[in-house]
């Protein structure tokens, strides 16, 4: 079946489900109908808060989950079951065969000759796996692709006996040197190994990424063996309880890297999903960014768990090749976000030294804050907010929580204020200011360590909880304008179903393109890549007619260890395209660096070509929303009385509902504007506007 795009059907739904650390969260679009929903995550079955939450989104479209699943035509979900098992060391038991001689090098990690290997005197990168189950087998390719030593099958047969036999692991990853240069050996083991144990999961380290750079691909190899239970159980889980409550279609899941996959692909390479949460808001941002005529874009974020942030940059969402995951340094590209434990369940606390801190501990969904009343008794972000009068405690969430305010005031004072000798209104206005602090730094981690200047973006607040900050950071990082999107508590999940079906394939060229030879060595490596990223596409059922190619490679000053990335024209390389190509190189250097950082006349080399292919989903409508302002009176809801951070003093100020805050209205701050599930928080003399794509606008008109 092909998976080409058809034209839509108005009675049609598109679902998108992001598991996020302590929300579940659900978009939905039917027609010109959207809804949205929110459920807890459930640790012990992701796939109950998943259907919890997509349930809650149904009903606010007075449809039941069988029939609004019935209607689906496209259910992709983002989920952090590989982030919690890398995170918690919490996966199978896996095998590794390696290239003889080289089994200590994953305890060596990469590191420096005088690395200190004793757990008693230095924390060393923790084991993904028992010693005793990494075997050594006697191969040897060259940096060349020459086969030095060849492969002895009945070696190779052995060691997998005695590993899912003897040792009882349920993966094994195949890690070869150079097997970048050829995967001949490694593509051998693996075949022997599944012929003889089909119910073993095999991965190879060159299939995972074929680029230079020993032990972060055989790295990334392991975690992708090791996550490969705890993806699957998911996988198949959530794809057998939404089938049996009604759905048709199959089910996608989202990659960390962007894009779709399909359950099959996702099975084959569960790493992937690493991270997807959040590339999905970037692929959201890059979407609303483009219709509103924004290029430069810094988003963010927050949620309970955690404050997420990265960068658009000429529409294009920026990607960092060689993630560094927990303490491990690997091959696998994701789209670059810097995360901090600043989020609405991260608990505020005290130092040995007495110095307040704001996370990255959080209470998460369970015990959650102190306000939820279910057993939580550190202060977090969300008993600030309380405390300071910002959030709506009698219609928390739309009321389907009841919050105990006094307790979050209590809990705030006793074990955050009084060791600093604080009120409940400087506690509370300490930690919303540490907040601030810590997700401004974040931004100028992905902006300014960058070579961006965060003055020249639009800032892009999302998530249940940021919108109350979104201001405050924005002028402490110069920001005149913030953009709060509609649906913006659930926007990662909205960000899901804008994104396109995506693979990628990388391969180490090492050229200097100063041949004809070489170029033509190039484009012949090139072409390899394309098609096989074509027809692995083609082999999921889609269109090859619809299949879209984007080359991009990896250059550097030859004998430097980093590489910077830059666009390749869409077609094969010609002598008259290297001028300009170590130009775009130079330009990029220095923005990155700074000017005058570059090095003149040095030689450049293309060190990795990367291939992008994508073919098309359907994406739901975005419908134009023409102006029909509210009257100021019509929109406010009452007031509160609200401790202002800025101006260090509590003030009653209005609140205002968001669902009448119809395109073309306008307010000036002070003020709150409640959502369901999220609140803006609008600092004085910022001007707020609801724009044609429902979306409100914050005009900083001094920062």
């Amino acid at each position: 079946m092909s998976r080409s795009s058809e034209p839509l059907d108005a009675g049609e739904a598109f679902i998108g489900v992001d598991v996020g650390g302590t929300h579940t969260d659900v978009h939905v679009v039917m027609g010109e109908r959207e809804a949205r929903g929110k459920a807890f995550t459930t640790y012990d079955d992701f796939s109950r808060g998943v259907l919890e939450a997509v349930s809650v989104a149904a009903a606010n479209l007075d449809l039941t989950l069988e029939t609004l699943l019935t209607r689906t035509r496209f259910f992709v979900n983002a989920t952090t079951v590989v982030t919690n098992a890398i995170t918690q060391l919490k996966g199978a038991d896996i095998g590794v065969l390696v290239t003889a001689g080289f089994r200590d090098e994953f305890r060596f990690a990469g590191g420096p000759r005088l690395r200190v290997v004793d757990d008693h005197l230095q924390t060393n990168v923790p084991d993904l796996f028992d010693r005793r189950n990494a075997v050594e087998i006697s191969e040897r390719i060259d940096r060349s692709g020459s086969v030095l030593v060849p492969l002895d099958d009945a070696e190779v047969i052995e060691a997998a006996r005695r590993l899912v036999d003897e040792r009882g692991v349920s993966a094994i990853a195949v890690c070869f040197l150079s097997s970048y240069a050829d995967s001949v050996h490694e593509d051998r083991a693996a075949e022997l190994i599944s012929a003889r144990h089909p119910q073993v999961f095999v991965t190879t380290s060159s299939k995972v990424s074929s680029v230079l750079g020993e032990y972060p691909r055989w790295i990334t190899a392991v975690l992708n063996a090791f996550v490969h239970q705890n993806a699957e159980t998911f996988l198949d889980t959530l794809s057998t309880k939404l089938h049996s409550a009604g759905l048709a279609g199959s089910v996608a899941f989202y990659q960390g890297l962007g894009g779709g996959i399909t359950g099959r692909r996702a099975k084959q390479f569960p790493l992937a999903l690493l991270g997807a949460g959040p590339a999905a808001g970037a692929a959201g941002a890059n979407d609303l960014a483009a219709r509103m005529g924004h290029k430069r874009v810094l988003l963010g974020d927050m949620g309970g768990t955690s404050f997420d942030t990265g960068i658009v940059h000429d529409n294009e969402v920026q990607v960092d090749n060689a993630v560094q995951v927990g303490r491990f340094r690997t091959l696998l590209p994701l789209v670059d976000v810097v995360s901090v434990g600043a989020g609405g369940g991260s608990i505020a606390w005290i130092s040995e030294r007495g110095v307040p801190q704001v996370g990255p501990q959080s209470a998460g969904s369970t015990p959650g804050p102190v306000a939820y009343g279910t057993g939580g008794t550190e202060p977090t972000v969300t008993d600030a907010l309380i405390s300071m009068g910002i959030l709506d405690t009698d219609n928390y969430l739309g009321g389907r929580i009841s919050l105990h305010p006094d307790a979050a005031r209590s809990a705030l004072v006793k074990r955050f204020g009084e060791p600093l000798g604080y009120d409940i209104d400087q506690a509370s206005g300490a930690v919303h200011n540490l907040v601030v602090t810590n997700m401004a730094n974040a931004v100028r981690e992905v902006s300014v360590n960058k070579g961006y200047d965060p003055r020249d973006f639009v800032f892009l607040a999302y998530g249940g909880t940021l919108p109350a900050f979104a201001v405050e950071i924005a002028r402490a990082l110069g920001i005149s304008t913030v953009v709060v999107p509609a649906n913006s508590a659930v926007f990662c999940a909205r960000g899901l179903l804008v994104s396109d079906f995506l693979l990628r394939q990388d391969q180490s060229v090492q050229s200097t393109l100063d041949s004809d030879e070489e170029i033509e060595r190039v484009n012949r490596q090139a072409q390899q890549i394309i098609d096989a990223a074509v027809e692995d596409l083609r082999a999921e059922g889609f269109d090859p007619a619809q299949i879209t190619v984007t080359r991009k490679a990896d250059f550097q000053y030859l004998g430097q260890v980093h590489a910077l990335s830059i666009p390749l024209p869409d077609r094969d390389i010609t002598a008259a395209d290297v001028p300009e190509l170590k130009n775009t190189f130079t330009a990029v250097y220095e923005r990155t660096y700074g000017v005058g950082t570059a090095w003149p006349g040095a030689p450049q080399q293309m060190l990795n070509y990367t291939v992008t292919v994508s073919a098309p989903q359907p994406h739901p409508p975005a419908v134009p929303h023409p102006a029909n302002p509210t009257p100021e009176y019509e929109m406010r809801r009452g007031e509160r009385e609200v401790y202002l951070p800025s101006e260090q003093s509590r003030q009653v100020i209005p609140a205002y509902d968001e669902a009448r805050f119809t395109s073309g209205s306008r307010l000036v701050g002070p003020a709150i504007i409640d959502a369901v599930d999220t609140t803006i928080y609008v600092p004085p003399a910022v001007v707020a506007e609801r724009d044609e794509h429902m979306n409100i606008v914050l005009t900083i008109s001094e920062v």
